[in-house]
Protein backbone atom coordinates (compact mmCIF):
# COMPACT_ATOMS: atom_id res chain seq x y z
CA UNK A 1 0.00 0.00 0.00
CA UNK A 2 1.28 3.43 -0.92
CA UNK A 3 0.34 6.74 0.77
CA UNK A 4 1.05 10.43 0.25
CA UNK A 5 1.53 12.40 3.46
CA UNK A 6 1.69 16.20 3.55
CA UNK A 7 0.80 18.99 5.96
CA UNK A 8 0.94 22.69 6.82
CA UNK A 9 0.00 24.24 3.49
CA UNK A 10 -0.81 27.56 5.19
CA UNK A 11 -2.55 29.01 2.14
CA UNK A 12 -2.83 32.75 2.74
CA UNK A 13 0.78 33.36 3.76
CA UNK A 14 1.18 36.27 1.37
CA UNK A 15 4.18 38.18 2.71
CA UNK A 16 6.85 39.11 0.15
CA UNK A 17 4.39 39.34 -2.70
CA UNK A 18 3.24 41.41 -5.63
CA UNK A 19 0.16 41.37 -7.83
CA UNK A 20 0.16 38.91 -10.72
CA UNK A 21 -1.05 40.93 -13.75
CA UNK A 22 -2.62 37.92 -15.50
CA UNK A 23 -4.79 36.65 -12.64
CA UNK A 24 -5.03 39.66 -10.34
CA UNK A 25 -3.98 37.40 -7.46
CA UNK A 26 -1.03 37.56 -5.09
CA UNK A 27 2.05 35.88 -6.54
CA UNK A 28 2.61 34.16 -3.20
CA UNK A 29 -0.92 32.75 -3.23
CA UNK A 30 -0.15 31.37 -6.69
CA UNK A 31 3.07 29.85 -5.29
CA UNK A 32 1.08 27.86 -2.74
CA UNK A 33 -1.46 26.73 -5.35
CA UNK A 34 1.35 25.68 -7.69
CA UNK A 35 2.93 23.61 -4.92
CA UNK A 36 -0.42 21.99 -4.14
CA UNK A 37 -0.86 21.22 -7.86
CA UNK A 38 2.49 19.42 -7.81
CA UNK A 39 1.38 17.35 -4.81
CA UNK A 40 -1.82 16.37 -6.64
CA UNK A 41 0.12 15.41 -9.78
CA UNK A 42 2.55 13.31 -7.74
CA UNK A 43 -0.30 11.49 -6.01
CA UNK A 44 -1.56 10.26 -9.37
CA UNK A 45 1.90 9.65 -10.78
CA UNK A 46 2.84 7.49 -7.77
CA UNK A 47 -0.58 5.78 -7.88
CA UNK A 48 -1.03 6.21 -4.14
CA UNK A 49 -3.84 4.44 -2.33
CA UNK A 50 -4.67 7.33 0.00
CA UNK A 51 -3.68 10.92 0.74
CA UNK A 52 -3.14 11.97 4.36
CA UNK A 53 -3.19 15.70 5.14
CA UNK A 54 -1.92 16.31 8.68
CA UNK A 55 -3.48 19.73 9.26
CA UNK A 56 -3.25 23.51 8.76
CA UNK A 57 -4.75 24.16 5.35
CA UNK A 58 -4.75 27.94 5.77
CA UNK A 59 -2.78 30.66 7.51
CA UNK A 60 -5.79 31.79 9.56
CA UNK A 61 -9.05 30.41 10.91
CA UNK A 62 -10.95 32.69 8.54
CA UNK A 63 -9.65 32.10 5.00
CA UNK A 64 -11.15 34.20 2.24
CA UNK A 65 -13.31 32.65 -0.52
CA UNK A 66 -10.45 32.65 -3.07
CA UNK A 67 -8.22 30.67 -0.71
CA UNK A 68 -11.04 28.24 0.11
CA UNK A 69 -11.88 27.74 -3.56
CA UNK A 70 -8.25 27.00 -4.42
CA UNK A 71 -7.92 24.40 -1.67
CA UNK A 72 -11.31 22.83 -2.46
CA UNK A 73 -10.67 22.52 -6.19
CA UNK A 74 -7.55 20.47 -5.58
CA UNK A 75 -9.13 18.27 -2.90
CA UNK A 76 -11.96 17.54 -5.35
CA UNK A 77 -9.49 16.42 -8.04
CA UNK A 78 -7.80 14.05 -5.58
CA UNK A 79 -11.03 12.67 -4.13
CA UNK A 80 -12.40 11.62 -7.53
CA UNK A 81 -10.00 8.67 -7.47
CA UNK A 82 -8.10 8.66 -4.16
CA UNK A 83 -9.40 8.62 -0.56
CA UNK A 84 -8.36 11.79 1.29
CA UNK A 85 -8.07 12.17 5.07
CA UNK A 86 -8.00 15.75 6.40
CA UNK A 87 -6.84 16.08 10.00
CA UNK A 88 -7.75 19.40 11.61
CA UNK A 89 -4.79 21.55 12.69
CA UNK A 90 -4.49 24.47 15.09
CA UNK A 91 -4.87 27.04 12.30
CA UNK A 92 -8.03 25.22 11.18
CA UNK A 93 -9.54 25.16 14.66
CA UNK A 94 -12.03 27.86 15.75
CA UNK A 95 -11.38 29.74 18.97
CA UNK A 96 -14.87 29.10 20.35
CA UNK A 97 -16.94 25.99 20.98
CA UNK A 98 -19.65 25.36 18.41
CA UNK A 99 -17.93 27.19 15.56
CA UNK A 100 -17.11 25.23 12.43
CA UNK A 101 -13.47 24.66 11.54
CA UNK A 102 -12.09 25.54 8.10
CA UNK A 103 -12.41 21.93 6.88
CA UNK A 104 -15.93 21.17 8.16
CA UNK A 105 -17.50 22.12 4.82
CA UNK A 106 -16.29 18.80 3.36
CA UNK A 107 -18.15 16.90 6.09
CA UNK A 108 -21.25 19.08 5.79
CA UNK A 109 -21.46 18.48 2.03
CA UNK A 110 -20.67 14.79 2.52
CA UNK A 111 -18.00 14.91 -0.17
CA UNK A 112 -17.40 11.31 -1.23
CA UNK A 113 -13.93 9.94 -0.53
CA UNK A 114 -13.05 12.76 1.91
CA UNK A 115 -12.79 12.20 5.67
CA UNK A 116 -12.46 15.19 8.01
CA UNK A 117 -11.27 14.40 11.53
CA UNK A 118 -11.71 17.00 14.26
CA UNK A 119 -11.48 14.62 17.24
CA UNK A 120 -9.53 11.39 17.95
CA UNK A 121 -11.07 8.45 16.11
CA UNK A 122 -10.33 5.27 14.16
CA UNK A 123 -11.27 5.41 10.47
CA UNK A 124 -11.66 2.33 8.32
CA UNK A 125 -10.93 3.36 4.73
CA UNK A 126 -11.27 1.15 1.68
CA UNK A 127 -8.55 1.67 -0.91
CA UNK A 128 -7.71 -0.02 -4.20
CA UNK A 129 -5.08 -2.08 -2.35
CA UNK A 130 -7.27 -3.07 0.58
CA UNK A 131 -8.36 -1.65 3.90
CA UNK A 132 -6.41 1.17 5.60
CA UNK A 133 -6.93 1.85 9.29
CA UNK A 134 -6.28 5.45 10.28
CA UNK A 135 -6.15 6.60 13.89
CA UNK A 136 -6.40 10.39 14.04
CA UNK A 137 -5.17 12.78 16.68
CA UNK A 138 -6.06 16.29 15.47
CA UNK A 139 -5.13 19.51 17.21
CA UNK A 140 -6.83 19.52 20.59
CA UNK A 141 -7.66 22.28 23.04
CA UNK A 142 -5.38 22.38 26.06
CA UNK A 143 -7.81 20.66 28.42
CA UNK A 144 -8.46 17.82 25.98
CA UNK A 145 -4.84 16.61 26.11
CA UNK A 146 -5.32 15.24 29.61
CA UNK A 147 -6.96 12.09 28.21
CA UNK A 148 -4.77 11.59 25.13
CA UNK A 149 -2.96 8.53 26.48
CA UNK A 150 -6.22 6.82 27.40
CA UNK A 151 -7.87 7.67 24.07
CA UNK A 152 -4.92 6.38 22.06
CA UNK A 153 -4.83 3.14 24.05
CA UNK A 154 -8.52 2.53 23.36
CA UNK A 155 -8.07 3.16 19.64
CA UNK A 156 -5.02 0.91 19.42
CA UNK A 157 -7.12 -1.89 20.89
CA UNK A 158 -9.77 -1.36 18.18
CA UNK A 159 -7.29 -1.98 15.33
CA UNK A 160 -8.39 -5.00 13.33
CA UNK A 161 -5.63 -7.54 12.73
CA UNK A 162 -5.08 -8.99 9.23
CA UNK A 163 -6.62 -10.37 7.16
CA UNK A 164 -9.80 -8.52 8.25
CA UNK A 165 -8.00 -5.27 8.91
CA UNK A 166 -5.02 -4.03 6.95
CA UNK A 167 -2.14 -1.72 7.82
CA UNK A 168 -2.81 0.84 10.54
CA UNK A 169 -1.36 4.35 10.65
CA UNK A 170 -1.73 7.34 12.94
CA UNK A 171 -2.21 10.88 11.60
CA UNK A 172 -1.75 13.79 14.00
CA UNK A 173 -1.28 17.55 14.13
CA UNK A 174 0.70 18.05 17.31
CA UNK A 175 4.04 18.82 18.90
CA UNK A 176 5.76 15.55 19.74
CA UNK A 177 8.53 15.11 22.28
CA UNK A 178 11.94 15.37 20.59
CA UNK A 179 10.78 17.41 17.60
CA UNK A 180 12.65 20.52 16.47
CA UNK A 181 10.76 23.72 15.65
CA UNK A 182 11.73 26.15 12.93
CA UNK A 183 10.51 29.70 12.40
CA UNK A 184 6.88 28.53 12.45
CA UNK A 185 6.96 28.70 16.26
CA UNK A 186 5.91 32.34 15.91
CA UNK A 187 2.75 31.26 14.04
CA UNK A 188 1.47 29.17 16.93
CA UNK A 189 -2.06 29.89 18.07
CA UNK A 190 -2.36 29.24 21.77
CA UNK A 191 0.05 27.21 23.90
CA UNK A 192 1.47 23.99 22.50
CA UNK A 193 1.21 20.80 24.52
CA UNK A 194 4.04 18.34 23.98
CA UNK A 195 2.93 14.72 23.53
CA UNK A 196 5.37 12.07 24.82
CA UNK A 197 6.91 10.11 21.94
CA UNK A 198 6.27 6.67 23.52
CA UNK A 199 2.49 7.24 23.17
CA UNK A 200 2.91 6.92 19.40
CA UNK A 201 5.24 3.93 19.40
CA UNK A 202 2.66 1.16 19.46
CA UNK A 203 3.79 -1.84 17.38
CA UNK A 204 0.34 -2.19 15.83
CA UNK A 205 0.97 1.08 13.97
CA UNK A 206 3.01 0.98 10.73
CA UNK A 207 3.44 4.71 10.17
CA UNK A 208 2.80 8.00 12.00
CA UNK A 209 2.05 10.99 9.72
CA UNK A 210 2.70 14.22 11.59
CA UNK A 211 1.93 17.87 10.95
CA UNK A 212 2.34 21.18 12.83
CA UNK A 213 6.14 21.53 12.65
CA UNK A 214 7.42 22.89 9.32
CA UNK A 215 10.84 21.26 9.45
CA UNK A 216 10.92 17.79 7.89
CA UNK A 217 12.24 15.27 10.42
CA UNK A 218 12.09 11.63 11.41
CA UNK A 219 11.47 10.99 15.11
CA UNK A 220 11.52 7.20 15.13
CA UNK A 221 12.26 4.42 12.66
CA UNK A 222 11.05 0.80 12.43
CA UNK A 223 14.47 -0.34 13.64
CA UNK A 224 13.53 1.08 17.04
CA UNK A 225 10.70 0.23 19.39
CA UNK A 226 7.82 1.10 17.09
CA UNK A 227 6.62 2.60 13.81
CA UNK A 228 8.23 5.05 11.42
CA UNK A 229 7.29 8.50 12.80
CA UNK A 230 7.70 11.41 10.38
CA UNK A 231 6.97 15.12 10.14
CA UNK A 232 6.51 15.82 6.44
CA UNK A 233 7.31 19.49 7.02
CA UNK A 234 5.57 22.28 5.11
CA UNK A 235 5.69 22.10 1.30
CA UNK A 236 6.20 25.88 0.81
CA UNK A 237 8.47 28.36 2.63
CA UNK A 238 6.81 31.04 4.72
CA UNK A 239 9.75 33.33 5.57
CA UNK A 240 13.54 33.66 5.77
CA UNK A 241 13.62 31.46 8.86
CA UNK A 242 12.97 28.54 6.47
CA UNK A 243 15.48 29.74 3.86
CA UNK A 244 17.77 26.72 4.17
CA UNK A 245 15.12 24.06 4.84
CA UNK A 246 14.21 21.62 2.09
CA UNK A 247 10.46 21.69 1.45
CA UNK A 248 8.30 18.83 0.27
CA UNK A 249 6.12 15.89 1.25
CA UNK A 250 6.30 12.14 1.87
CA UNK A 251 5.51 9.04 -0.17
CA UNK A 252 5.04 6.08 2.19
CA UNK A 253 5.06 2.42 1.19
CA UNK A 254 3.71 -0.26 3.53
CA UNK A 255 4.35 -3.84 2.46
CA UNK A 256 2.79 -6.88 4.10
CA UNK A 257 5.35 -9.41 5.27
CA UNK A 258 2.81 -11.75 6.82
CA UNK A 259 -0.98 -11.97 6.67
CA UNK A 260 -1.07 -13.64 10.07
CA UNK A 261 0.15 -10.91 12.43
CA UNK A 262 -0.79 -7.24 12.80
CA UNK A 263 2.83 -6.16 13.30
CA UNK A 264 4.18 -7.86 10.16
CA UNK A 265 4.32 -4.84 7.86
CA UNK A 266 7.47 -3.27 6.50
CA UNK A 267 7.37 0.51 6.06
CA UNK A 268 9.62 2.76 3.98
CA UNK A 269 9.39 6.35 2.82
CA UNK A 270 10.90 8.88 0.45
CA UNK A 271 10.91 12.65 0.75
CA UNK A 272 9.78 14.43 -2.42
CA UNK A 273 11.05 18.03 -2.82
CA UNK A 274 8.17 20.31 -3.83
CA UNK A 275 10.20 22.88 -5.77
CA UNK A 276 9.05 25.64 -3.43
CA UNK A 277 10.10 29.19 -4.20
CA UNK A 278 13.52 29.89 -2.73
CA UNK A 279 14.53 32.59 -0.27
CA UNK A 280 18.08 33.95 -0.37
CA UNK A 281 19.99 36.26 1.96
CA UNK A 282 22.94 38.05 0.33
CA UNK A 283 25.37 39.25 2.99
CA UNK A 284 28.20 41.70 2.24
CA UNK A 285 30.85 42.49 4.85
CA UNK A 286 32.59 45.73 3.94
CA UNK A 287 36.05 46.70 5.26
CA UNK A 288 37.46 50.08 6.19
CA UNK A 289 40.02 49.69 3.40
CA UNK A 290 37.37 49.29 0.66
CA UNK A 291 37.92 52.20 -1.72
CA UNK A 292 34.71 51.54 -3.67
CA UNK A 293 32.14 49.91 -1.34
CA UNK A 294 29.37 50.15 -3.92
CA UNK A 295 31.36 48.03 -6.35
CA UNK A 296 32.14 45.50 -3.62
CA UNK A 297 28.39 45.08 -3.02
CA UNK A 298 27.67 44.83 -6.77
CA UNK A 299 30.36 42.16 -7.18
CA UNK A 300 28.82 40.06 -4.41
CA UNK A 301 25.36 40.37 -5.97
CA UNK A 302 26.74 39.18 -9.33
CA UNK A 303 27.85 35.92 -7.72
CA UNK A 304 24.25 35.04 -6.81
CA UNK A 305 21.48 33.55 -8.92
CA UNK A 306 18.59 35.92 -8.17
CA UNK A 307 15.92 34.95 -10.71
CA UNK A 308 12.61 33.74 -9.22
CA UNK A 309 13.92 34.09 -5.66
CA UNK A 310 12.82 36.25 -2.75
CA UNK A 311 15.94 38.23 -1.85
CA UNK A 312 17.12 40.26 1.09
CA UNK A 313 20.43 42.11 1.15
CA UNK A 314 22.41 42.66 4.35
CA UNK A 315 25.35 45.12 4.21
CA UNK A 316 27.62 45.22 7.26
CA UNK A 317 29.45 48.56 7.29
CA UNK A 318 32.40 49.48 9.56
CA UNK A 319 31.75 52.70 11.45
CA UNK A 320 34.99 54.16 10.08
CA UNK A 321 33.92 53.69 6.48
CA UNK A 322 32.63 57.10 5.44
CA UNK A 323 32.32 56.37 1.72
CA UNK A 324 28.86 56.78 0.22
CA UNK A 325 27.08 53.64 -1.00
CA UNK A 326 25.04 54.22 -4.15
CA UNK A 327 21.75 52.49 -3.33
CA UNK A 328 20.16 53.19 -6.73
CA UNK A 329 22.83 51.07 -8.45
CA UNK A 330 22.42 48.29 -5.88
CA UNK A 331 18.62 48.17 -6.26
CA UNK A 332 19.01 48.01 -10.04
CA UNK A 333 21.41 45.06 -9.67
CA UNK A 334 18.76 43.24 -7.61
CA UNK A 335 15.93 43.88 -10.08
CA UNK A 336 15.98 40.33 -11.51
CA UNK A 337 14.77 38.91 -8.17
CA UNK A 338 11.14 37.87 -7.90
CA UNK A 339 10.79 40.09 -4.84
CA UNK A 340 13.30 42.28 -3.01
CA UNK A 341 12.27 41.79 0.60
CA UNK A 342 14.54 44.53 1.88
CA UNK A 343 18.01 45.99 2.27
CA UNK A 344 19.58 46.24 5.72
CA UNK A 345 22.52 48.59 6.27
CA UNK A 346 24.12 47.55 9.55
CA UNK A 347 26.68 50.11 10.76
CA UNK A 348 29.00 48.58 13.33
CA UNK A 349 28.96 50.26 16.69
CA UNK A 350 32.29 51.28 18.17
CA UNK A 351 32.97 52.40 21.68
CA UNK A 352 34.11 56.00 21.75
CA UNK A 353 37.49 56.57 23.32
CA UNK A 354 37.22 58.55 26.56
CA UNK A 355 39.38 61.68 26.46
CA UNK A 356 40.73 63.09 29.70
CA UNK A 357 40.78 66.91 29.48
CA UNK A 358 42.17 67.30 33.00
CA UNK A 359 40.68 68.27 36.34
CA UNK A 360 40.50 71.98 35.51
CA UNK A 361 38.29 71.48 32.45
CA UNK A 362 35.38 73.39 34.02
CA UNK A 363 37.54 76.53 34.27
CA UNK A 364 38.55 76.44 30.59
CA UNK A 365 36.98 78.65 27.96
CA UNK A 366 35.09 76.79 25.19
CA UNK A 367 37.92 77.42 22.70
CA UNK A 368 40.56 76.23 25.19
CA UNK A 369 38.55 73.09 25.92
CA UNK A 370 38.24 72.40 22.19
CA UNK A 371 41.98 72.89 21.76
CA UNK A 372 42.67 70.28 24.45
CA UNK A 373 40.21 67.92 22.74
CA UNK A 374 41.86 68.37 19.33
CA UNK A 375 45.30 67.73 20.84
CA UNK A 376 44.05 64.55 22.52
CA UNK A 377 42.65 63.39 19.17
CA UNK A 378 46.08 64.13 17.62
CA UNK A 379 44.71 66.34 14.88
CA UNK A 380 47.30 68.07 12.74
CA UNK A 381 48.10 71.72 13.66
CA UNK A 382 46.49 72.88 10.42
CA UNK A 383 43.25 71.00 11.06
CA UNK A 384 43.18 72.22 14.67
CA UNK A 385 43.53 75.83 13.57
CA UNK A 386 40.78 75.46 10.96
CA UNK A 387 38.35 73.89 13.43
CA UNK A 388 39.13 76.51 16.07
CA UNK A 389 38.29 79.25 13.57
CA UNK A 390 34.95 77.58 12.78
CA UNK A 391 34.18 77.25 16.50
CA UNK A 392 35.05 80.90 17.17
CA UNK A 393 32.78 82.03 14.35
CA UNK A 394 29.89 79.96 15.75
CA UNK A 395 30.39 81.32 19.27
CA UNK A 396 30.31 84.90 18.00
CA UNK A 397 26.89 84.43 16.34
Amino acid sequence: MKLLHFSDLHIGMENYTRLDPETGLSTRLLDFFKTFDFIVEKAFEEQVDAVIFAGDAYKTRDPNPTQQRGFGERIKILAKKIPVVLVVGNHDTPNAEGKANTLDIYSALEIENVWVSRFPELLQIKTKSGNLQVITLPWLHKNDYKQVAEKLKLMYEKIKPPPAGGPAILASHAEIEGSVFGSEKGLAIGNDITIPLPLLQDKRISYVALGHIHKHQVLSSPAGAGPLIVYSGSPERIDFGEEKEEKGFIIVEILAISRQSSDKFETSYKFIPSGARKFLTVTVNLKTTDLDPTQIVLDEIKKCALADKIIRLVINIPAELDKDIEMDKIKKALSSAHILAGISRNIEKVEREKIDLGKDVESLTPIAALKKYFEAKKYSPGKQKELENYAAALLEN
